[in-house]
């Protein structure tokens, strides 16, 4: 060390310069080596999902992250199309999407499904970006994303729970919805029987009578009502299916409002429907929109004063391109201080033991997954009304919803 300074010092001052450049050059093109081992060493080991494509979309790299959640390693994708192997899963959007960065030259965020270690397809969300060179030319494009599978599952579990609650707060009128067709039953019953006794006493002639007839009838006609509402009530409390329909609005609004008679009963509410008819089906998950009129229409109920009240519901064609839901209480009305927090996550105004603070935000989320809008108006004293439009143009068929990101 001390011979290298000496010899430093020895030389001209021109000499010196020259020599501090080429140590500081030396220095740079280190640390350029060093950063991008360092890049390389990050990408590999990170959690983040990581892929590179060249502009033609064959593999440059592939992360461990990425193997570990598709099960394909590094060696079996490097130099091949990325879109011949997602094709033969049926799923190749992430390619697209990337060969689509590389021409549009722009930045794209998405969801996408993968082929998963397990079998099962896993869900995942990307931001895909083109690499560009010295001539601003695409040279490589690189995908960089996280794993959606426990976060779907983790809100398909509150979406599950939300149907729970709901089930709960209806369980008081249930004892009306089945007690009444089996009072009619047992009725019906007791008079049938009644009279076959006497037939067999001689007592009175053994004939069918009309009356007789009418009786079975409402035997018949109670029993499948109490089937009918056990089916439903099943039906509801069952996890939700995500398969996408093309629906009539009135058809579901109907069997929601059917399922939520226990509670318009138990709240002493006249239920009012105006159902415009002839509206456009649109495409929905059913099970979902099902719970967003179940869940409006039980809020609505238990907005009402003990006295009872009126909950009205709406459909109605939005423009040309969306229909409409609304749902309608003459209730209390919401506090001007509380409107701002409506949908938030636990947030409600009921007492304890009478909701999970989750419904109107599970709703908001359906209906935005529908890219739909959801609003409201309220005032004291007057009530309440939330609208709900649903775009006919729009599925959530697909869950790869992209857009390009600002720059």
């Amino acid at each position: 060390m001390v011979a290298s300074l000496t010899q430093e010092a020895e030389l001209m001052p021109g000499q010196r310069k020259k020599s501090t450049a080429k140590r500081r050059r030396t220095s740079a093109a280190d640390a350029r080596g060093h950063l991008g081992l360092g890049l390389a060493q990050l990408m590999e080991e990170s959690d983040v999902l990581i892929a590179m494509t060249d502009p033609d979309g064959r593999v440059v790299s592939w992360n461990r992250a990425l193997a570990e959640l598709t099960g394909r390693p590094e060696s079996e994708g490097v130099g091949h199309k990325l879109a011949d192997w997602l094709t033969t899963f049926g799923v190749r959007d992430l390619a697209d999407i990337m060969e689509r960065a590389a021409s549009e030259r722009e930045a794209i965020r998405c969801e996408v499904r993968l082929p998963g270690a397990a079998g099962a397809l896993a869900a995942a969300a990307f931001n895909v970006m083109p690499v560009r060179g010295p001539d601003g030319a695409t040279v490589a494009v690189l995908a960089a994303g996280h794993d959606l599978t426990a976060l779907r599952a983790l809100q398909n579990q509150v979406l599950h729970a939300e149907k729970l609650a709901t089930v709960g707060q209806i369980a008081a009128g249930v004892a009306h919805e089945i007690n009444n067709p089996l009072t009619s039953i047992q009725m019906c019953v007791e008079a049938v029987l009644r009279k076959a006794n006497l037939a067999m006493e001689g007592r009175v002639p053994n004939l069918i009578e009309p009356i007789d007839v009418e009786r079975l009838r409402k035997i018949q006609d109670g029993a499948e009502r109490i089937r009918k509402f056990s089916r439903d009530l099943t039906t509801y409390a069952r996890p939700s299916g995500r398969e996408v329909e093309e629906v009539s609005l009135n058809e579901v609004v109907e069997h929601a409002l059917s399922f939520c008679e226990p509670v318009i009963y138990d709240a002493k509410a006249e239920l009012v429907r105006e159902l415009s008819p002839d509206l456009p089906k649109v495409q929905v998950v059913r099970d979902h929109i099902m719970q967003v009129v179940t869940n409006l229409v039980s809020n609505a109920a238990q907005a009402l004063s003990e006295e009872g009240g009126s909950v009205t519901v709406r459909t109605f064609r939005s423009g040309g391109a969306s229909v409409g839901l609304a749902v309608s209480d003459d209730g209390e009305g919401i506090r001007r201080e509380d409107q701002a927090r409506v949908f938030e996550p636990f947030f409600t105004t009921k007492p304890a033991g009478r909701g999970t603070g989750l419904g109107l935000t599970v709703v908001r989320n359906i209906v935005l997954a529908h890219a739909g809008r959801i609003s409201f108006q309220s005032q004291l004293g007057s009530g309440t009304t939330f609208v709900v439009s649903l775009p006919l143009g729009a599925s959530p068929t697909s869950p790869f919803k992209t857009e390009k990101q600002s720059r």
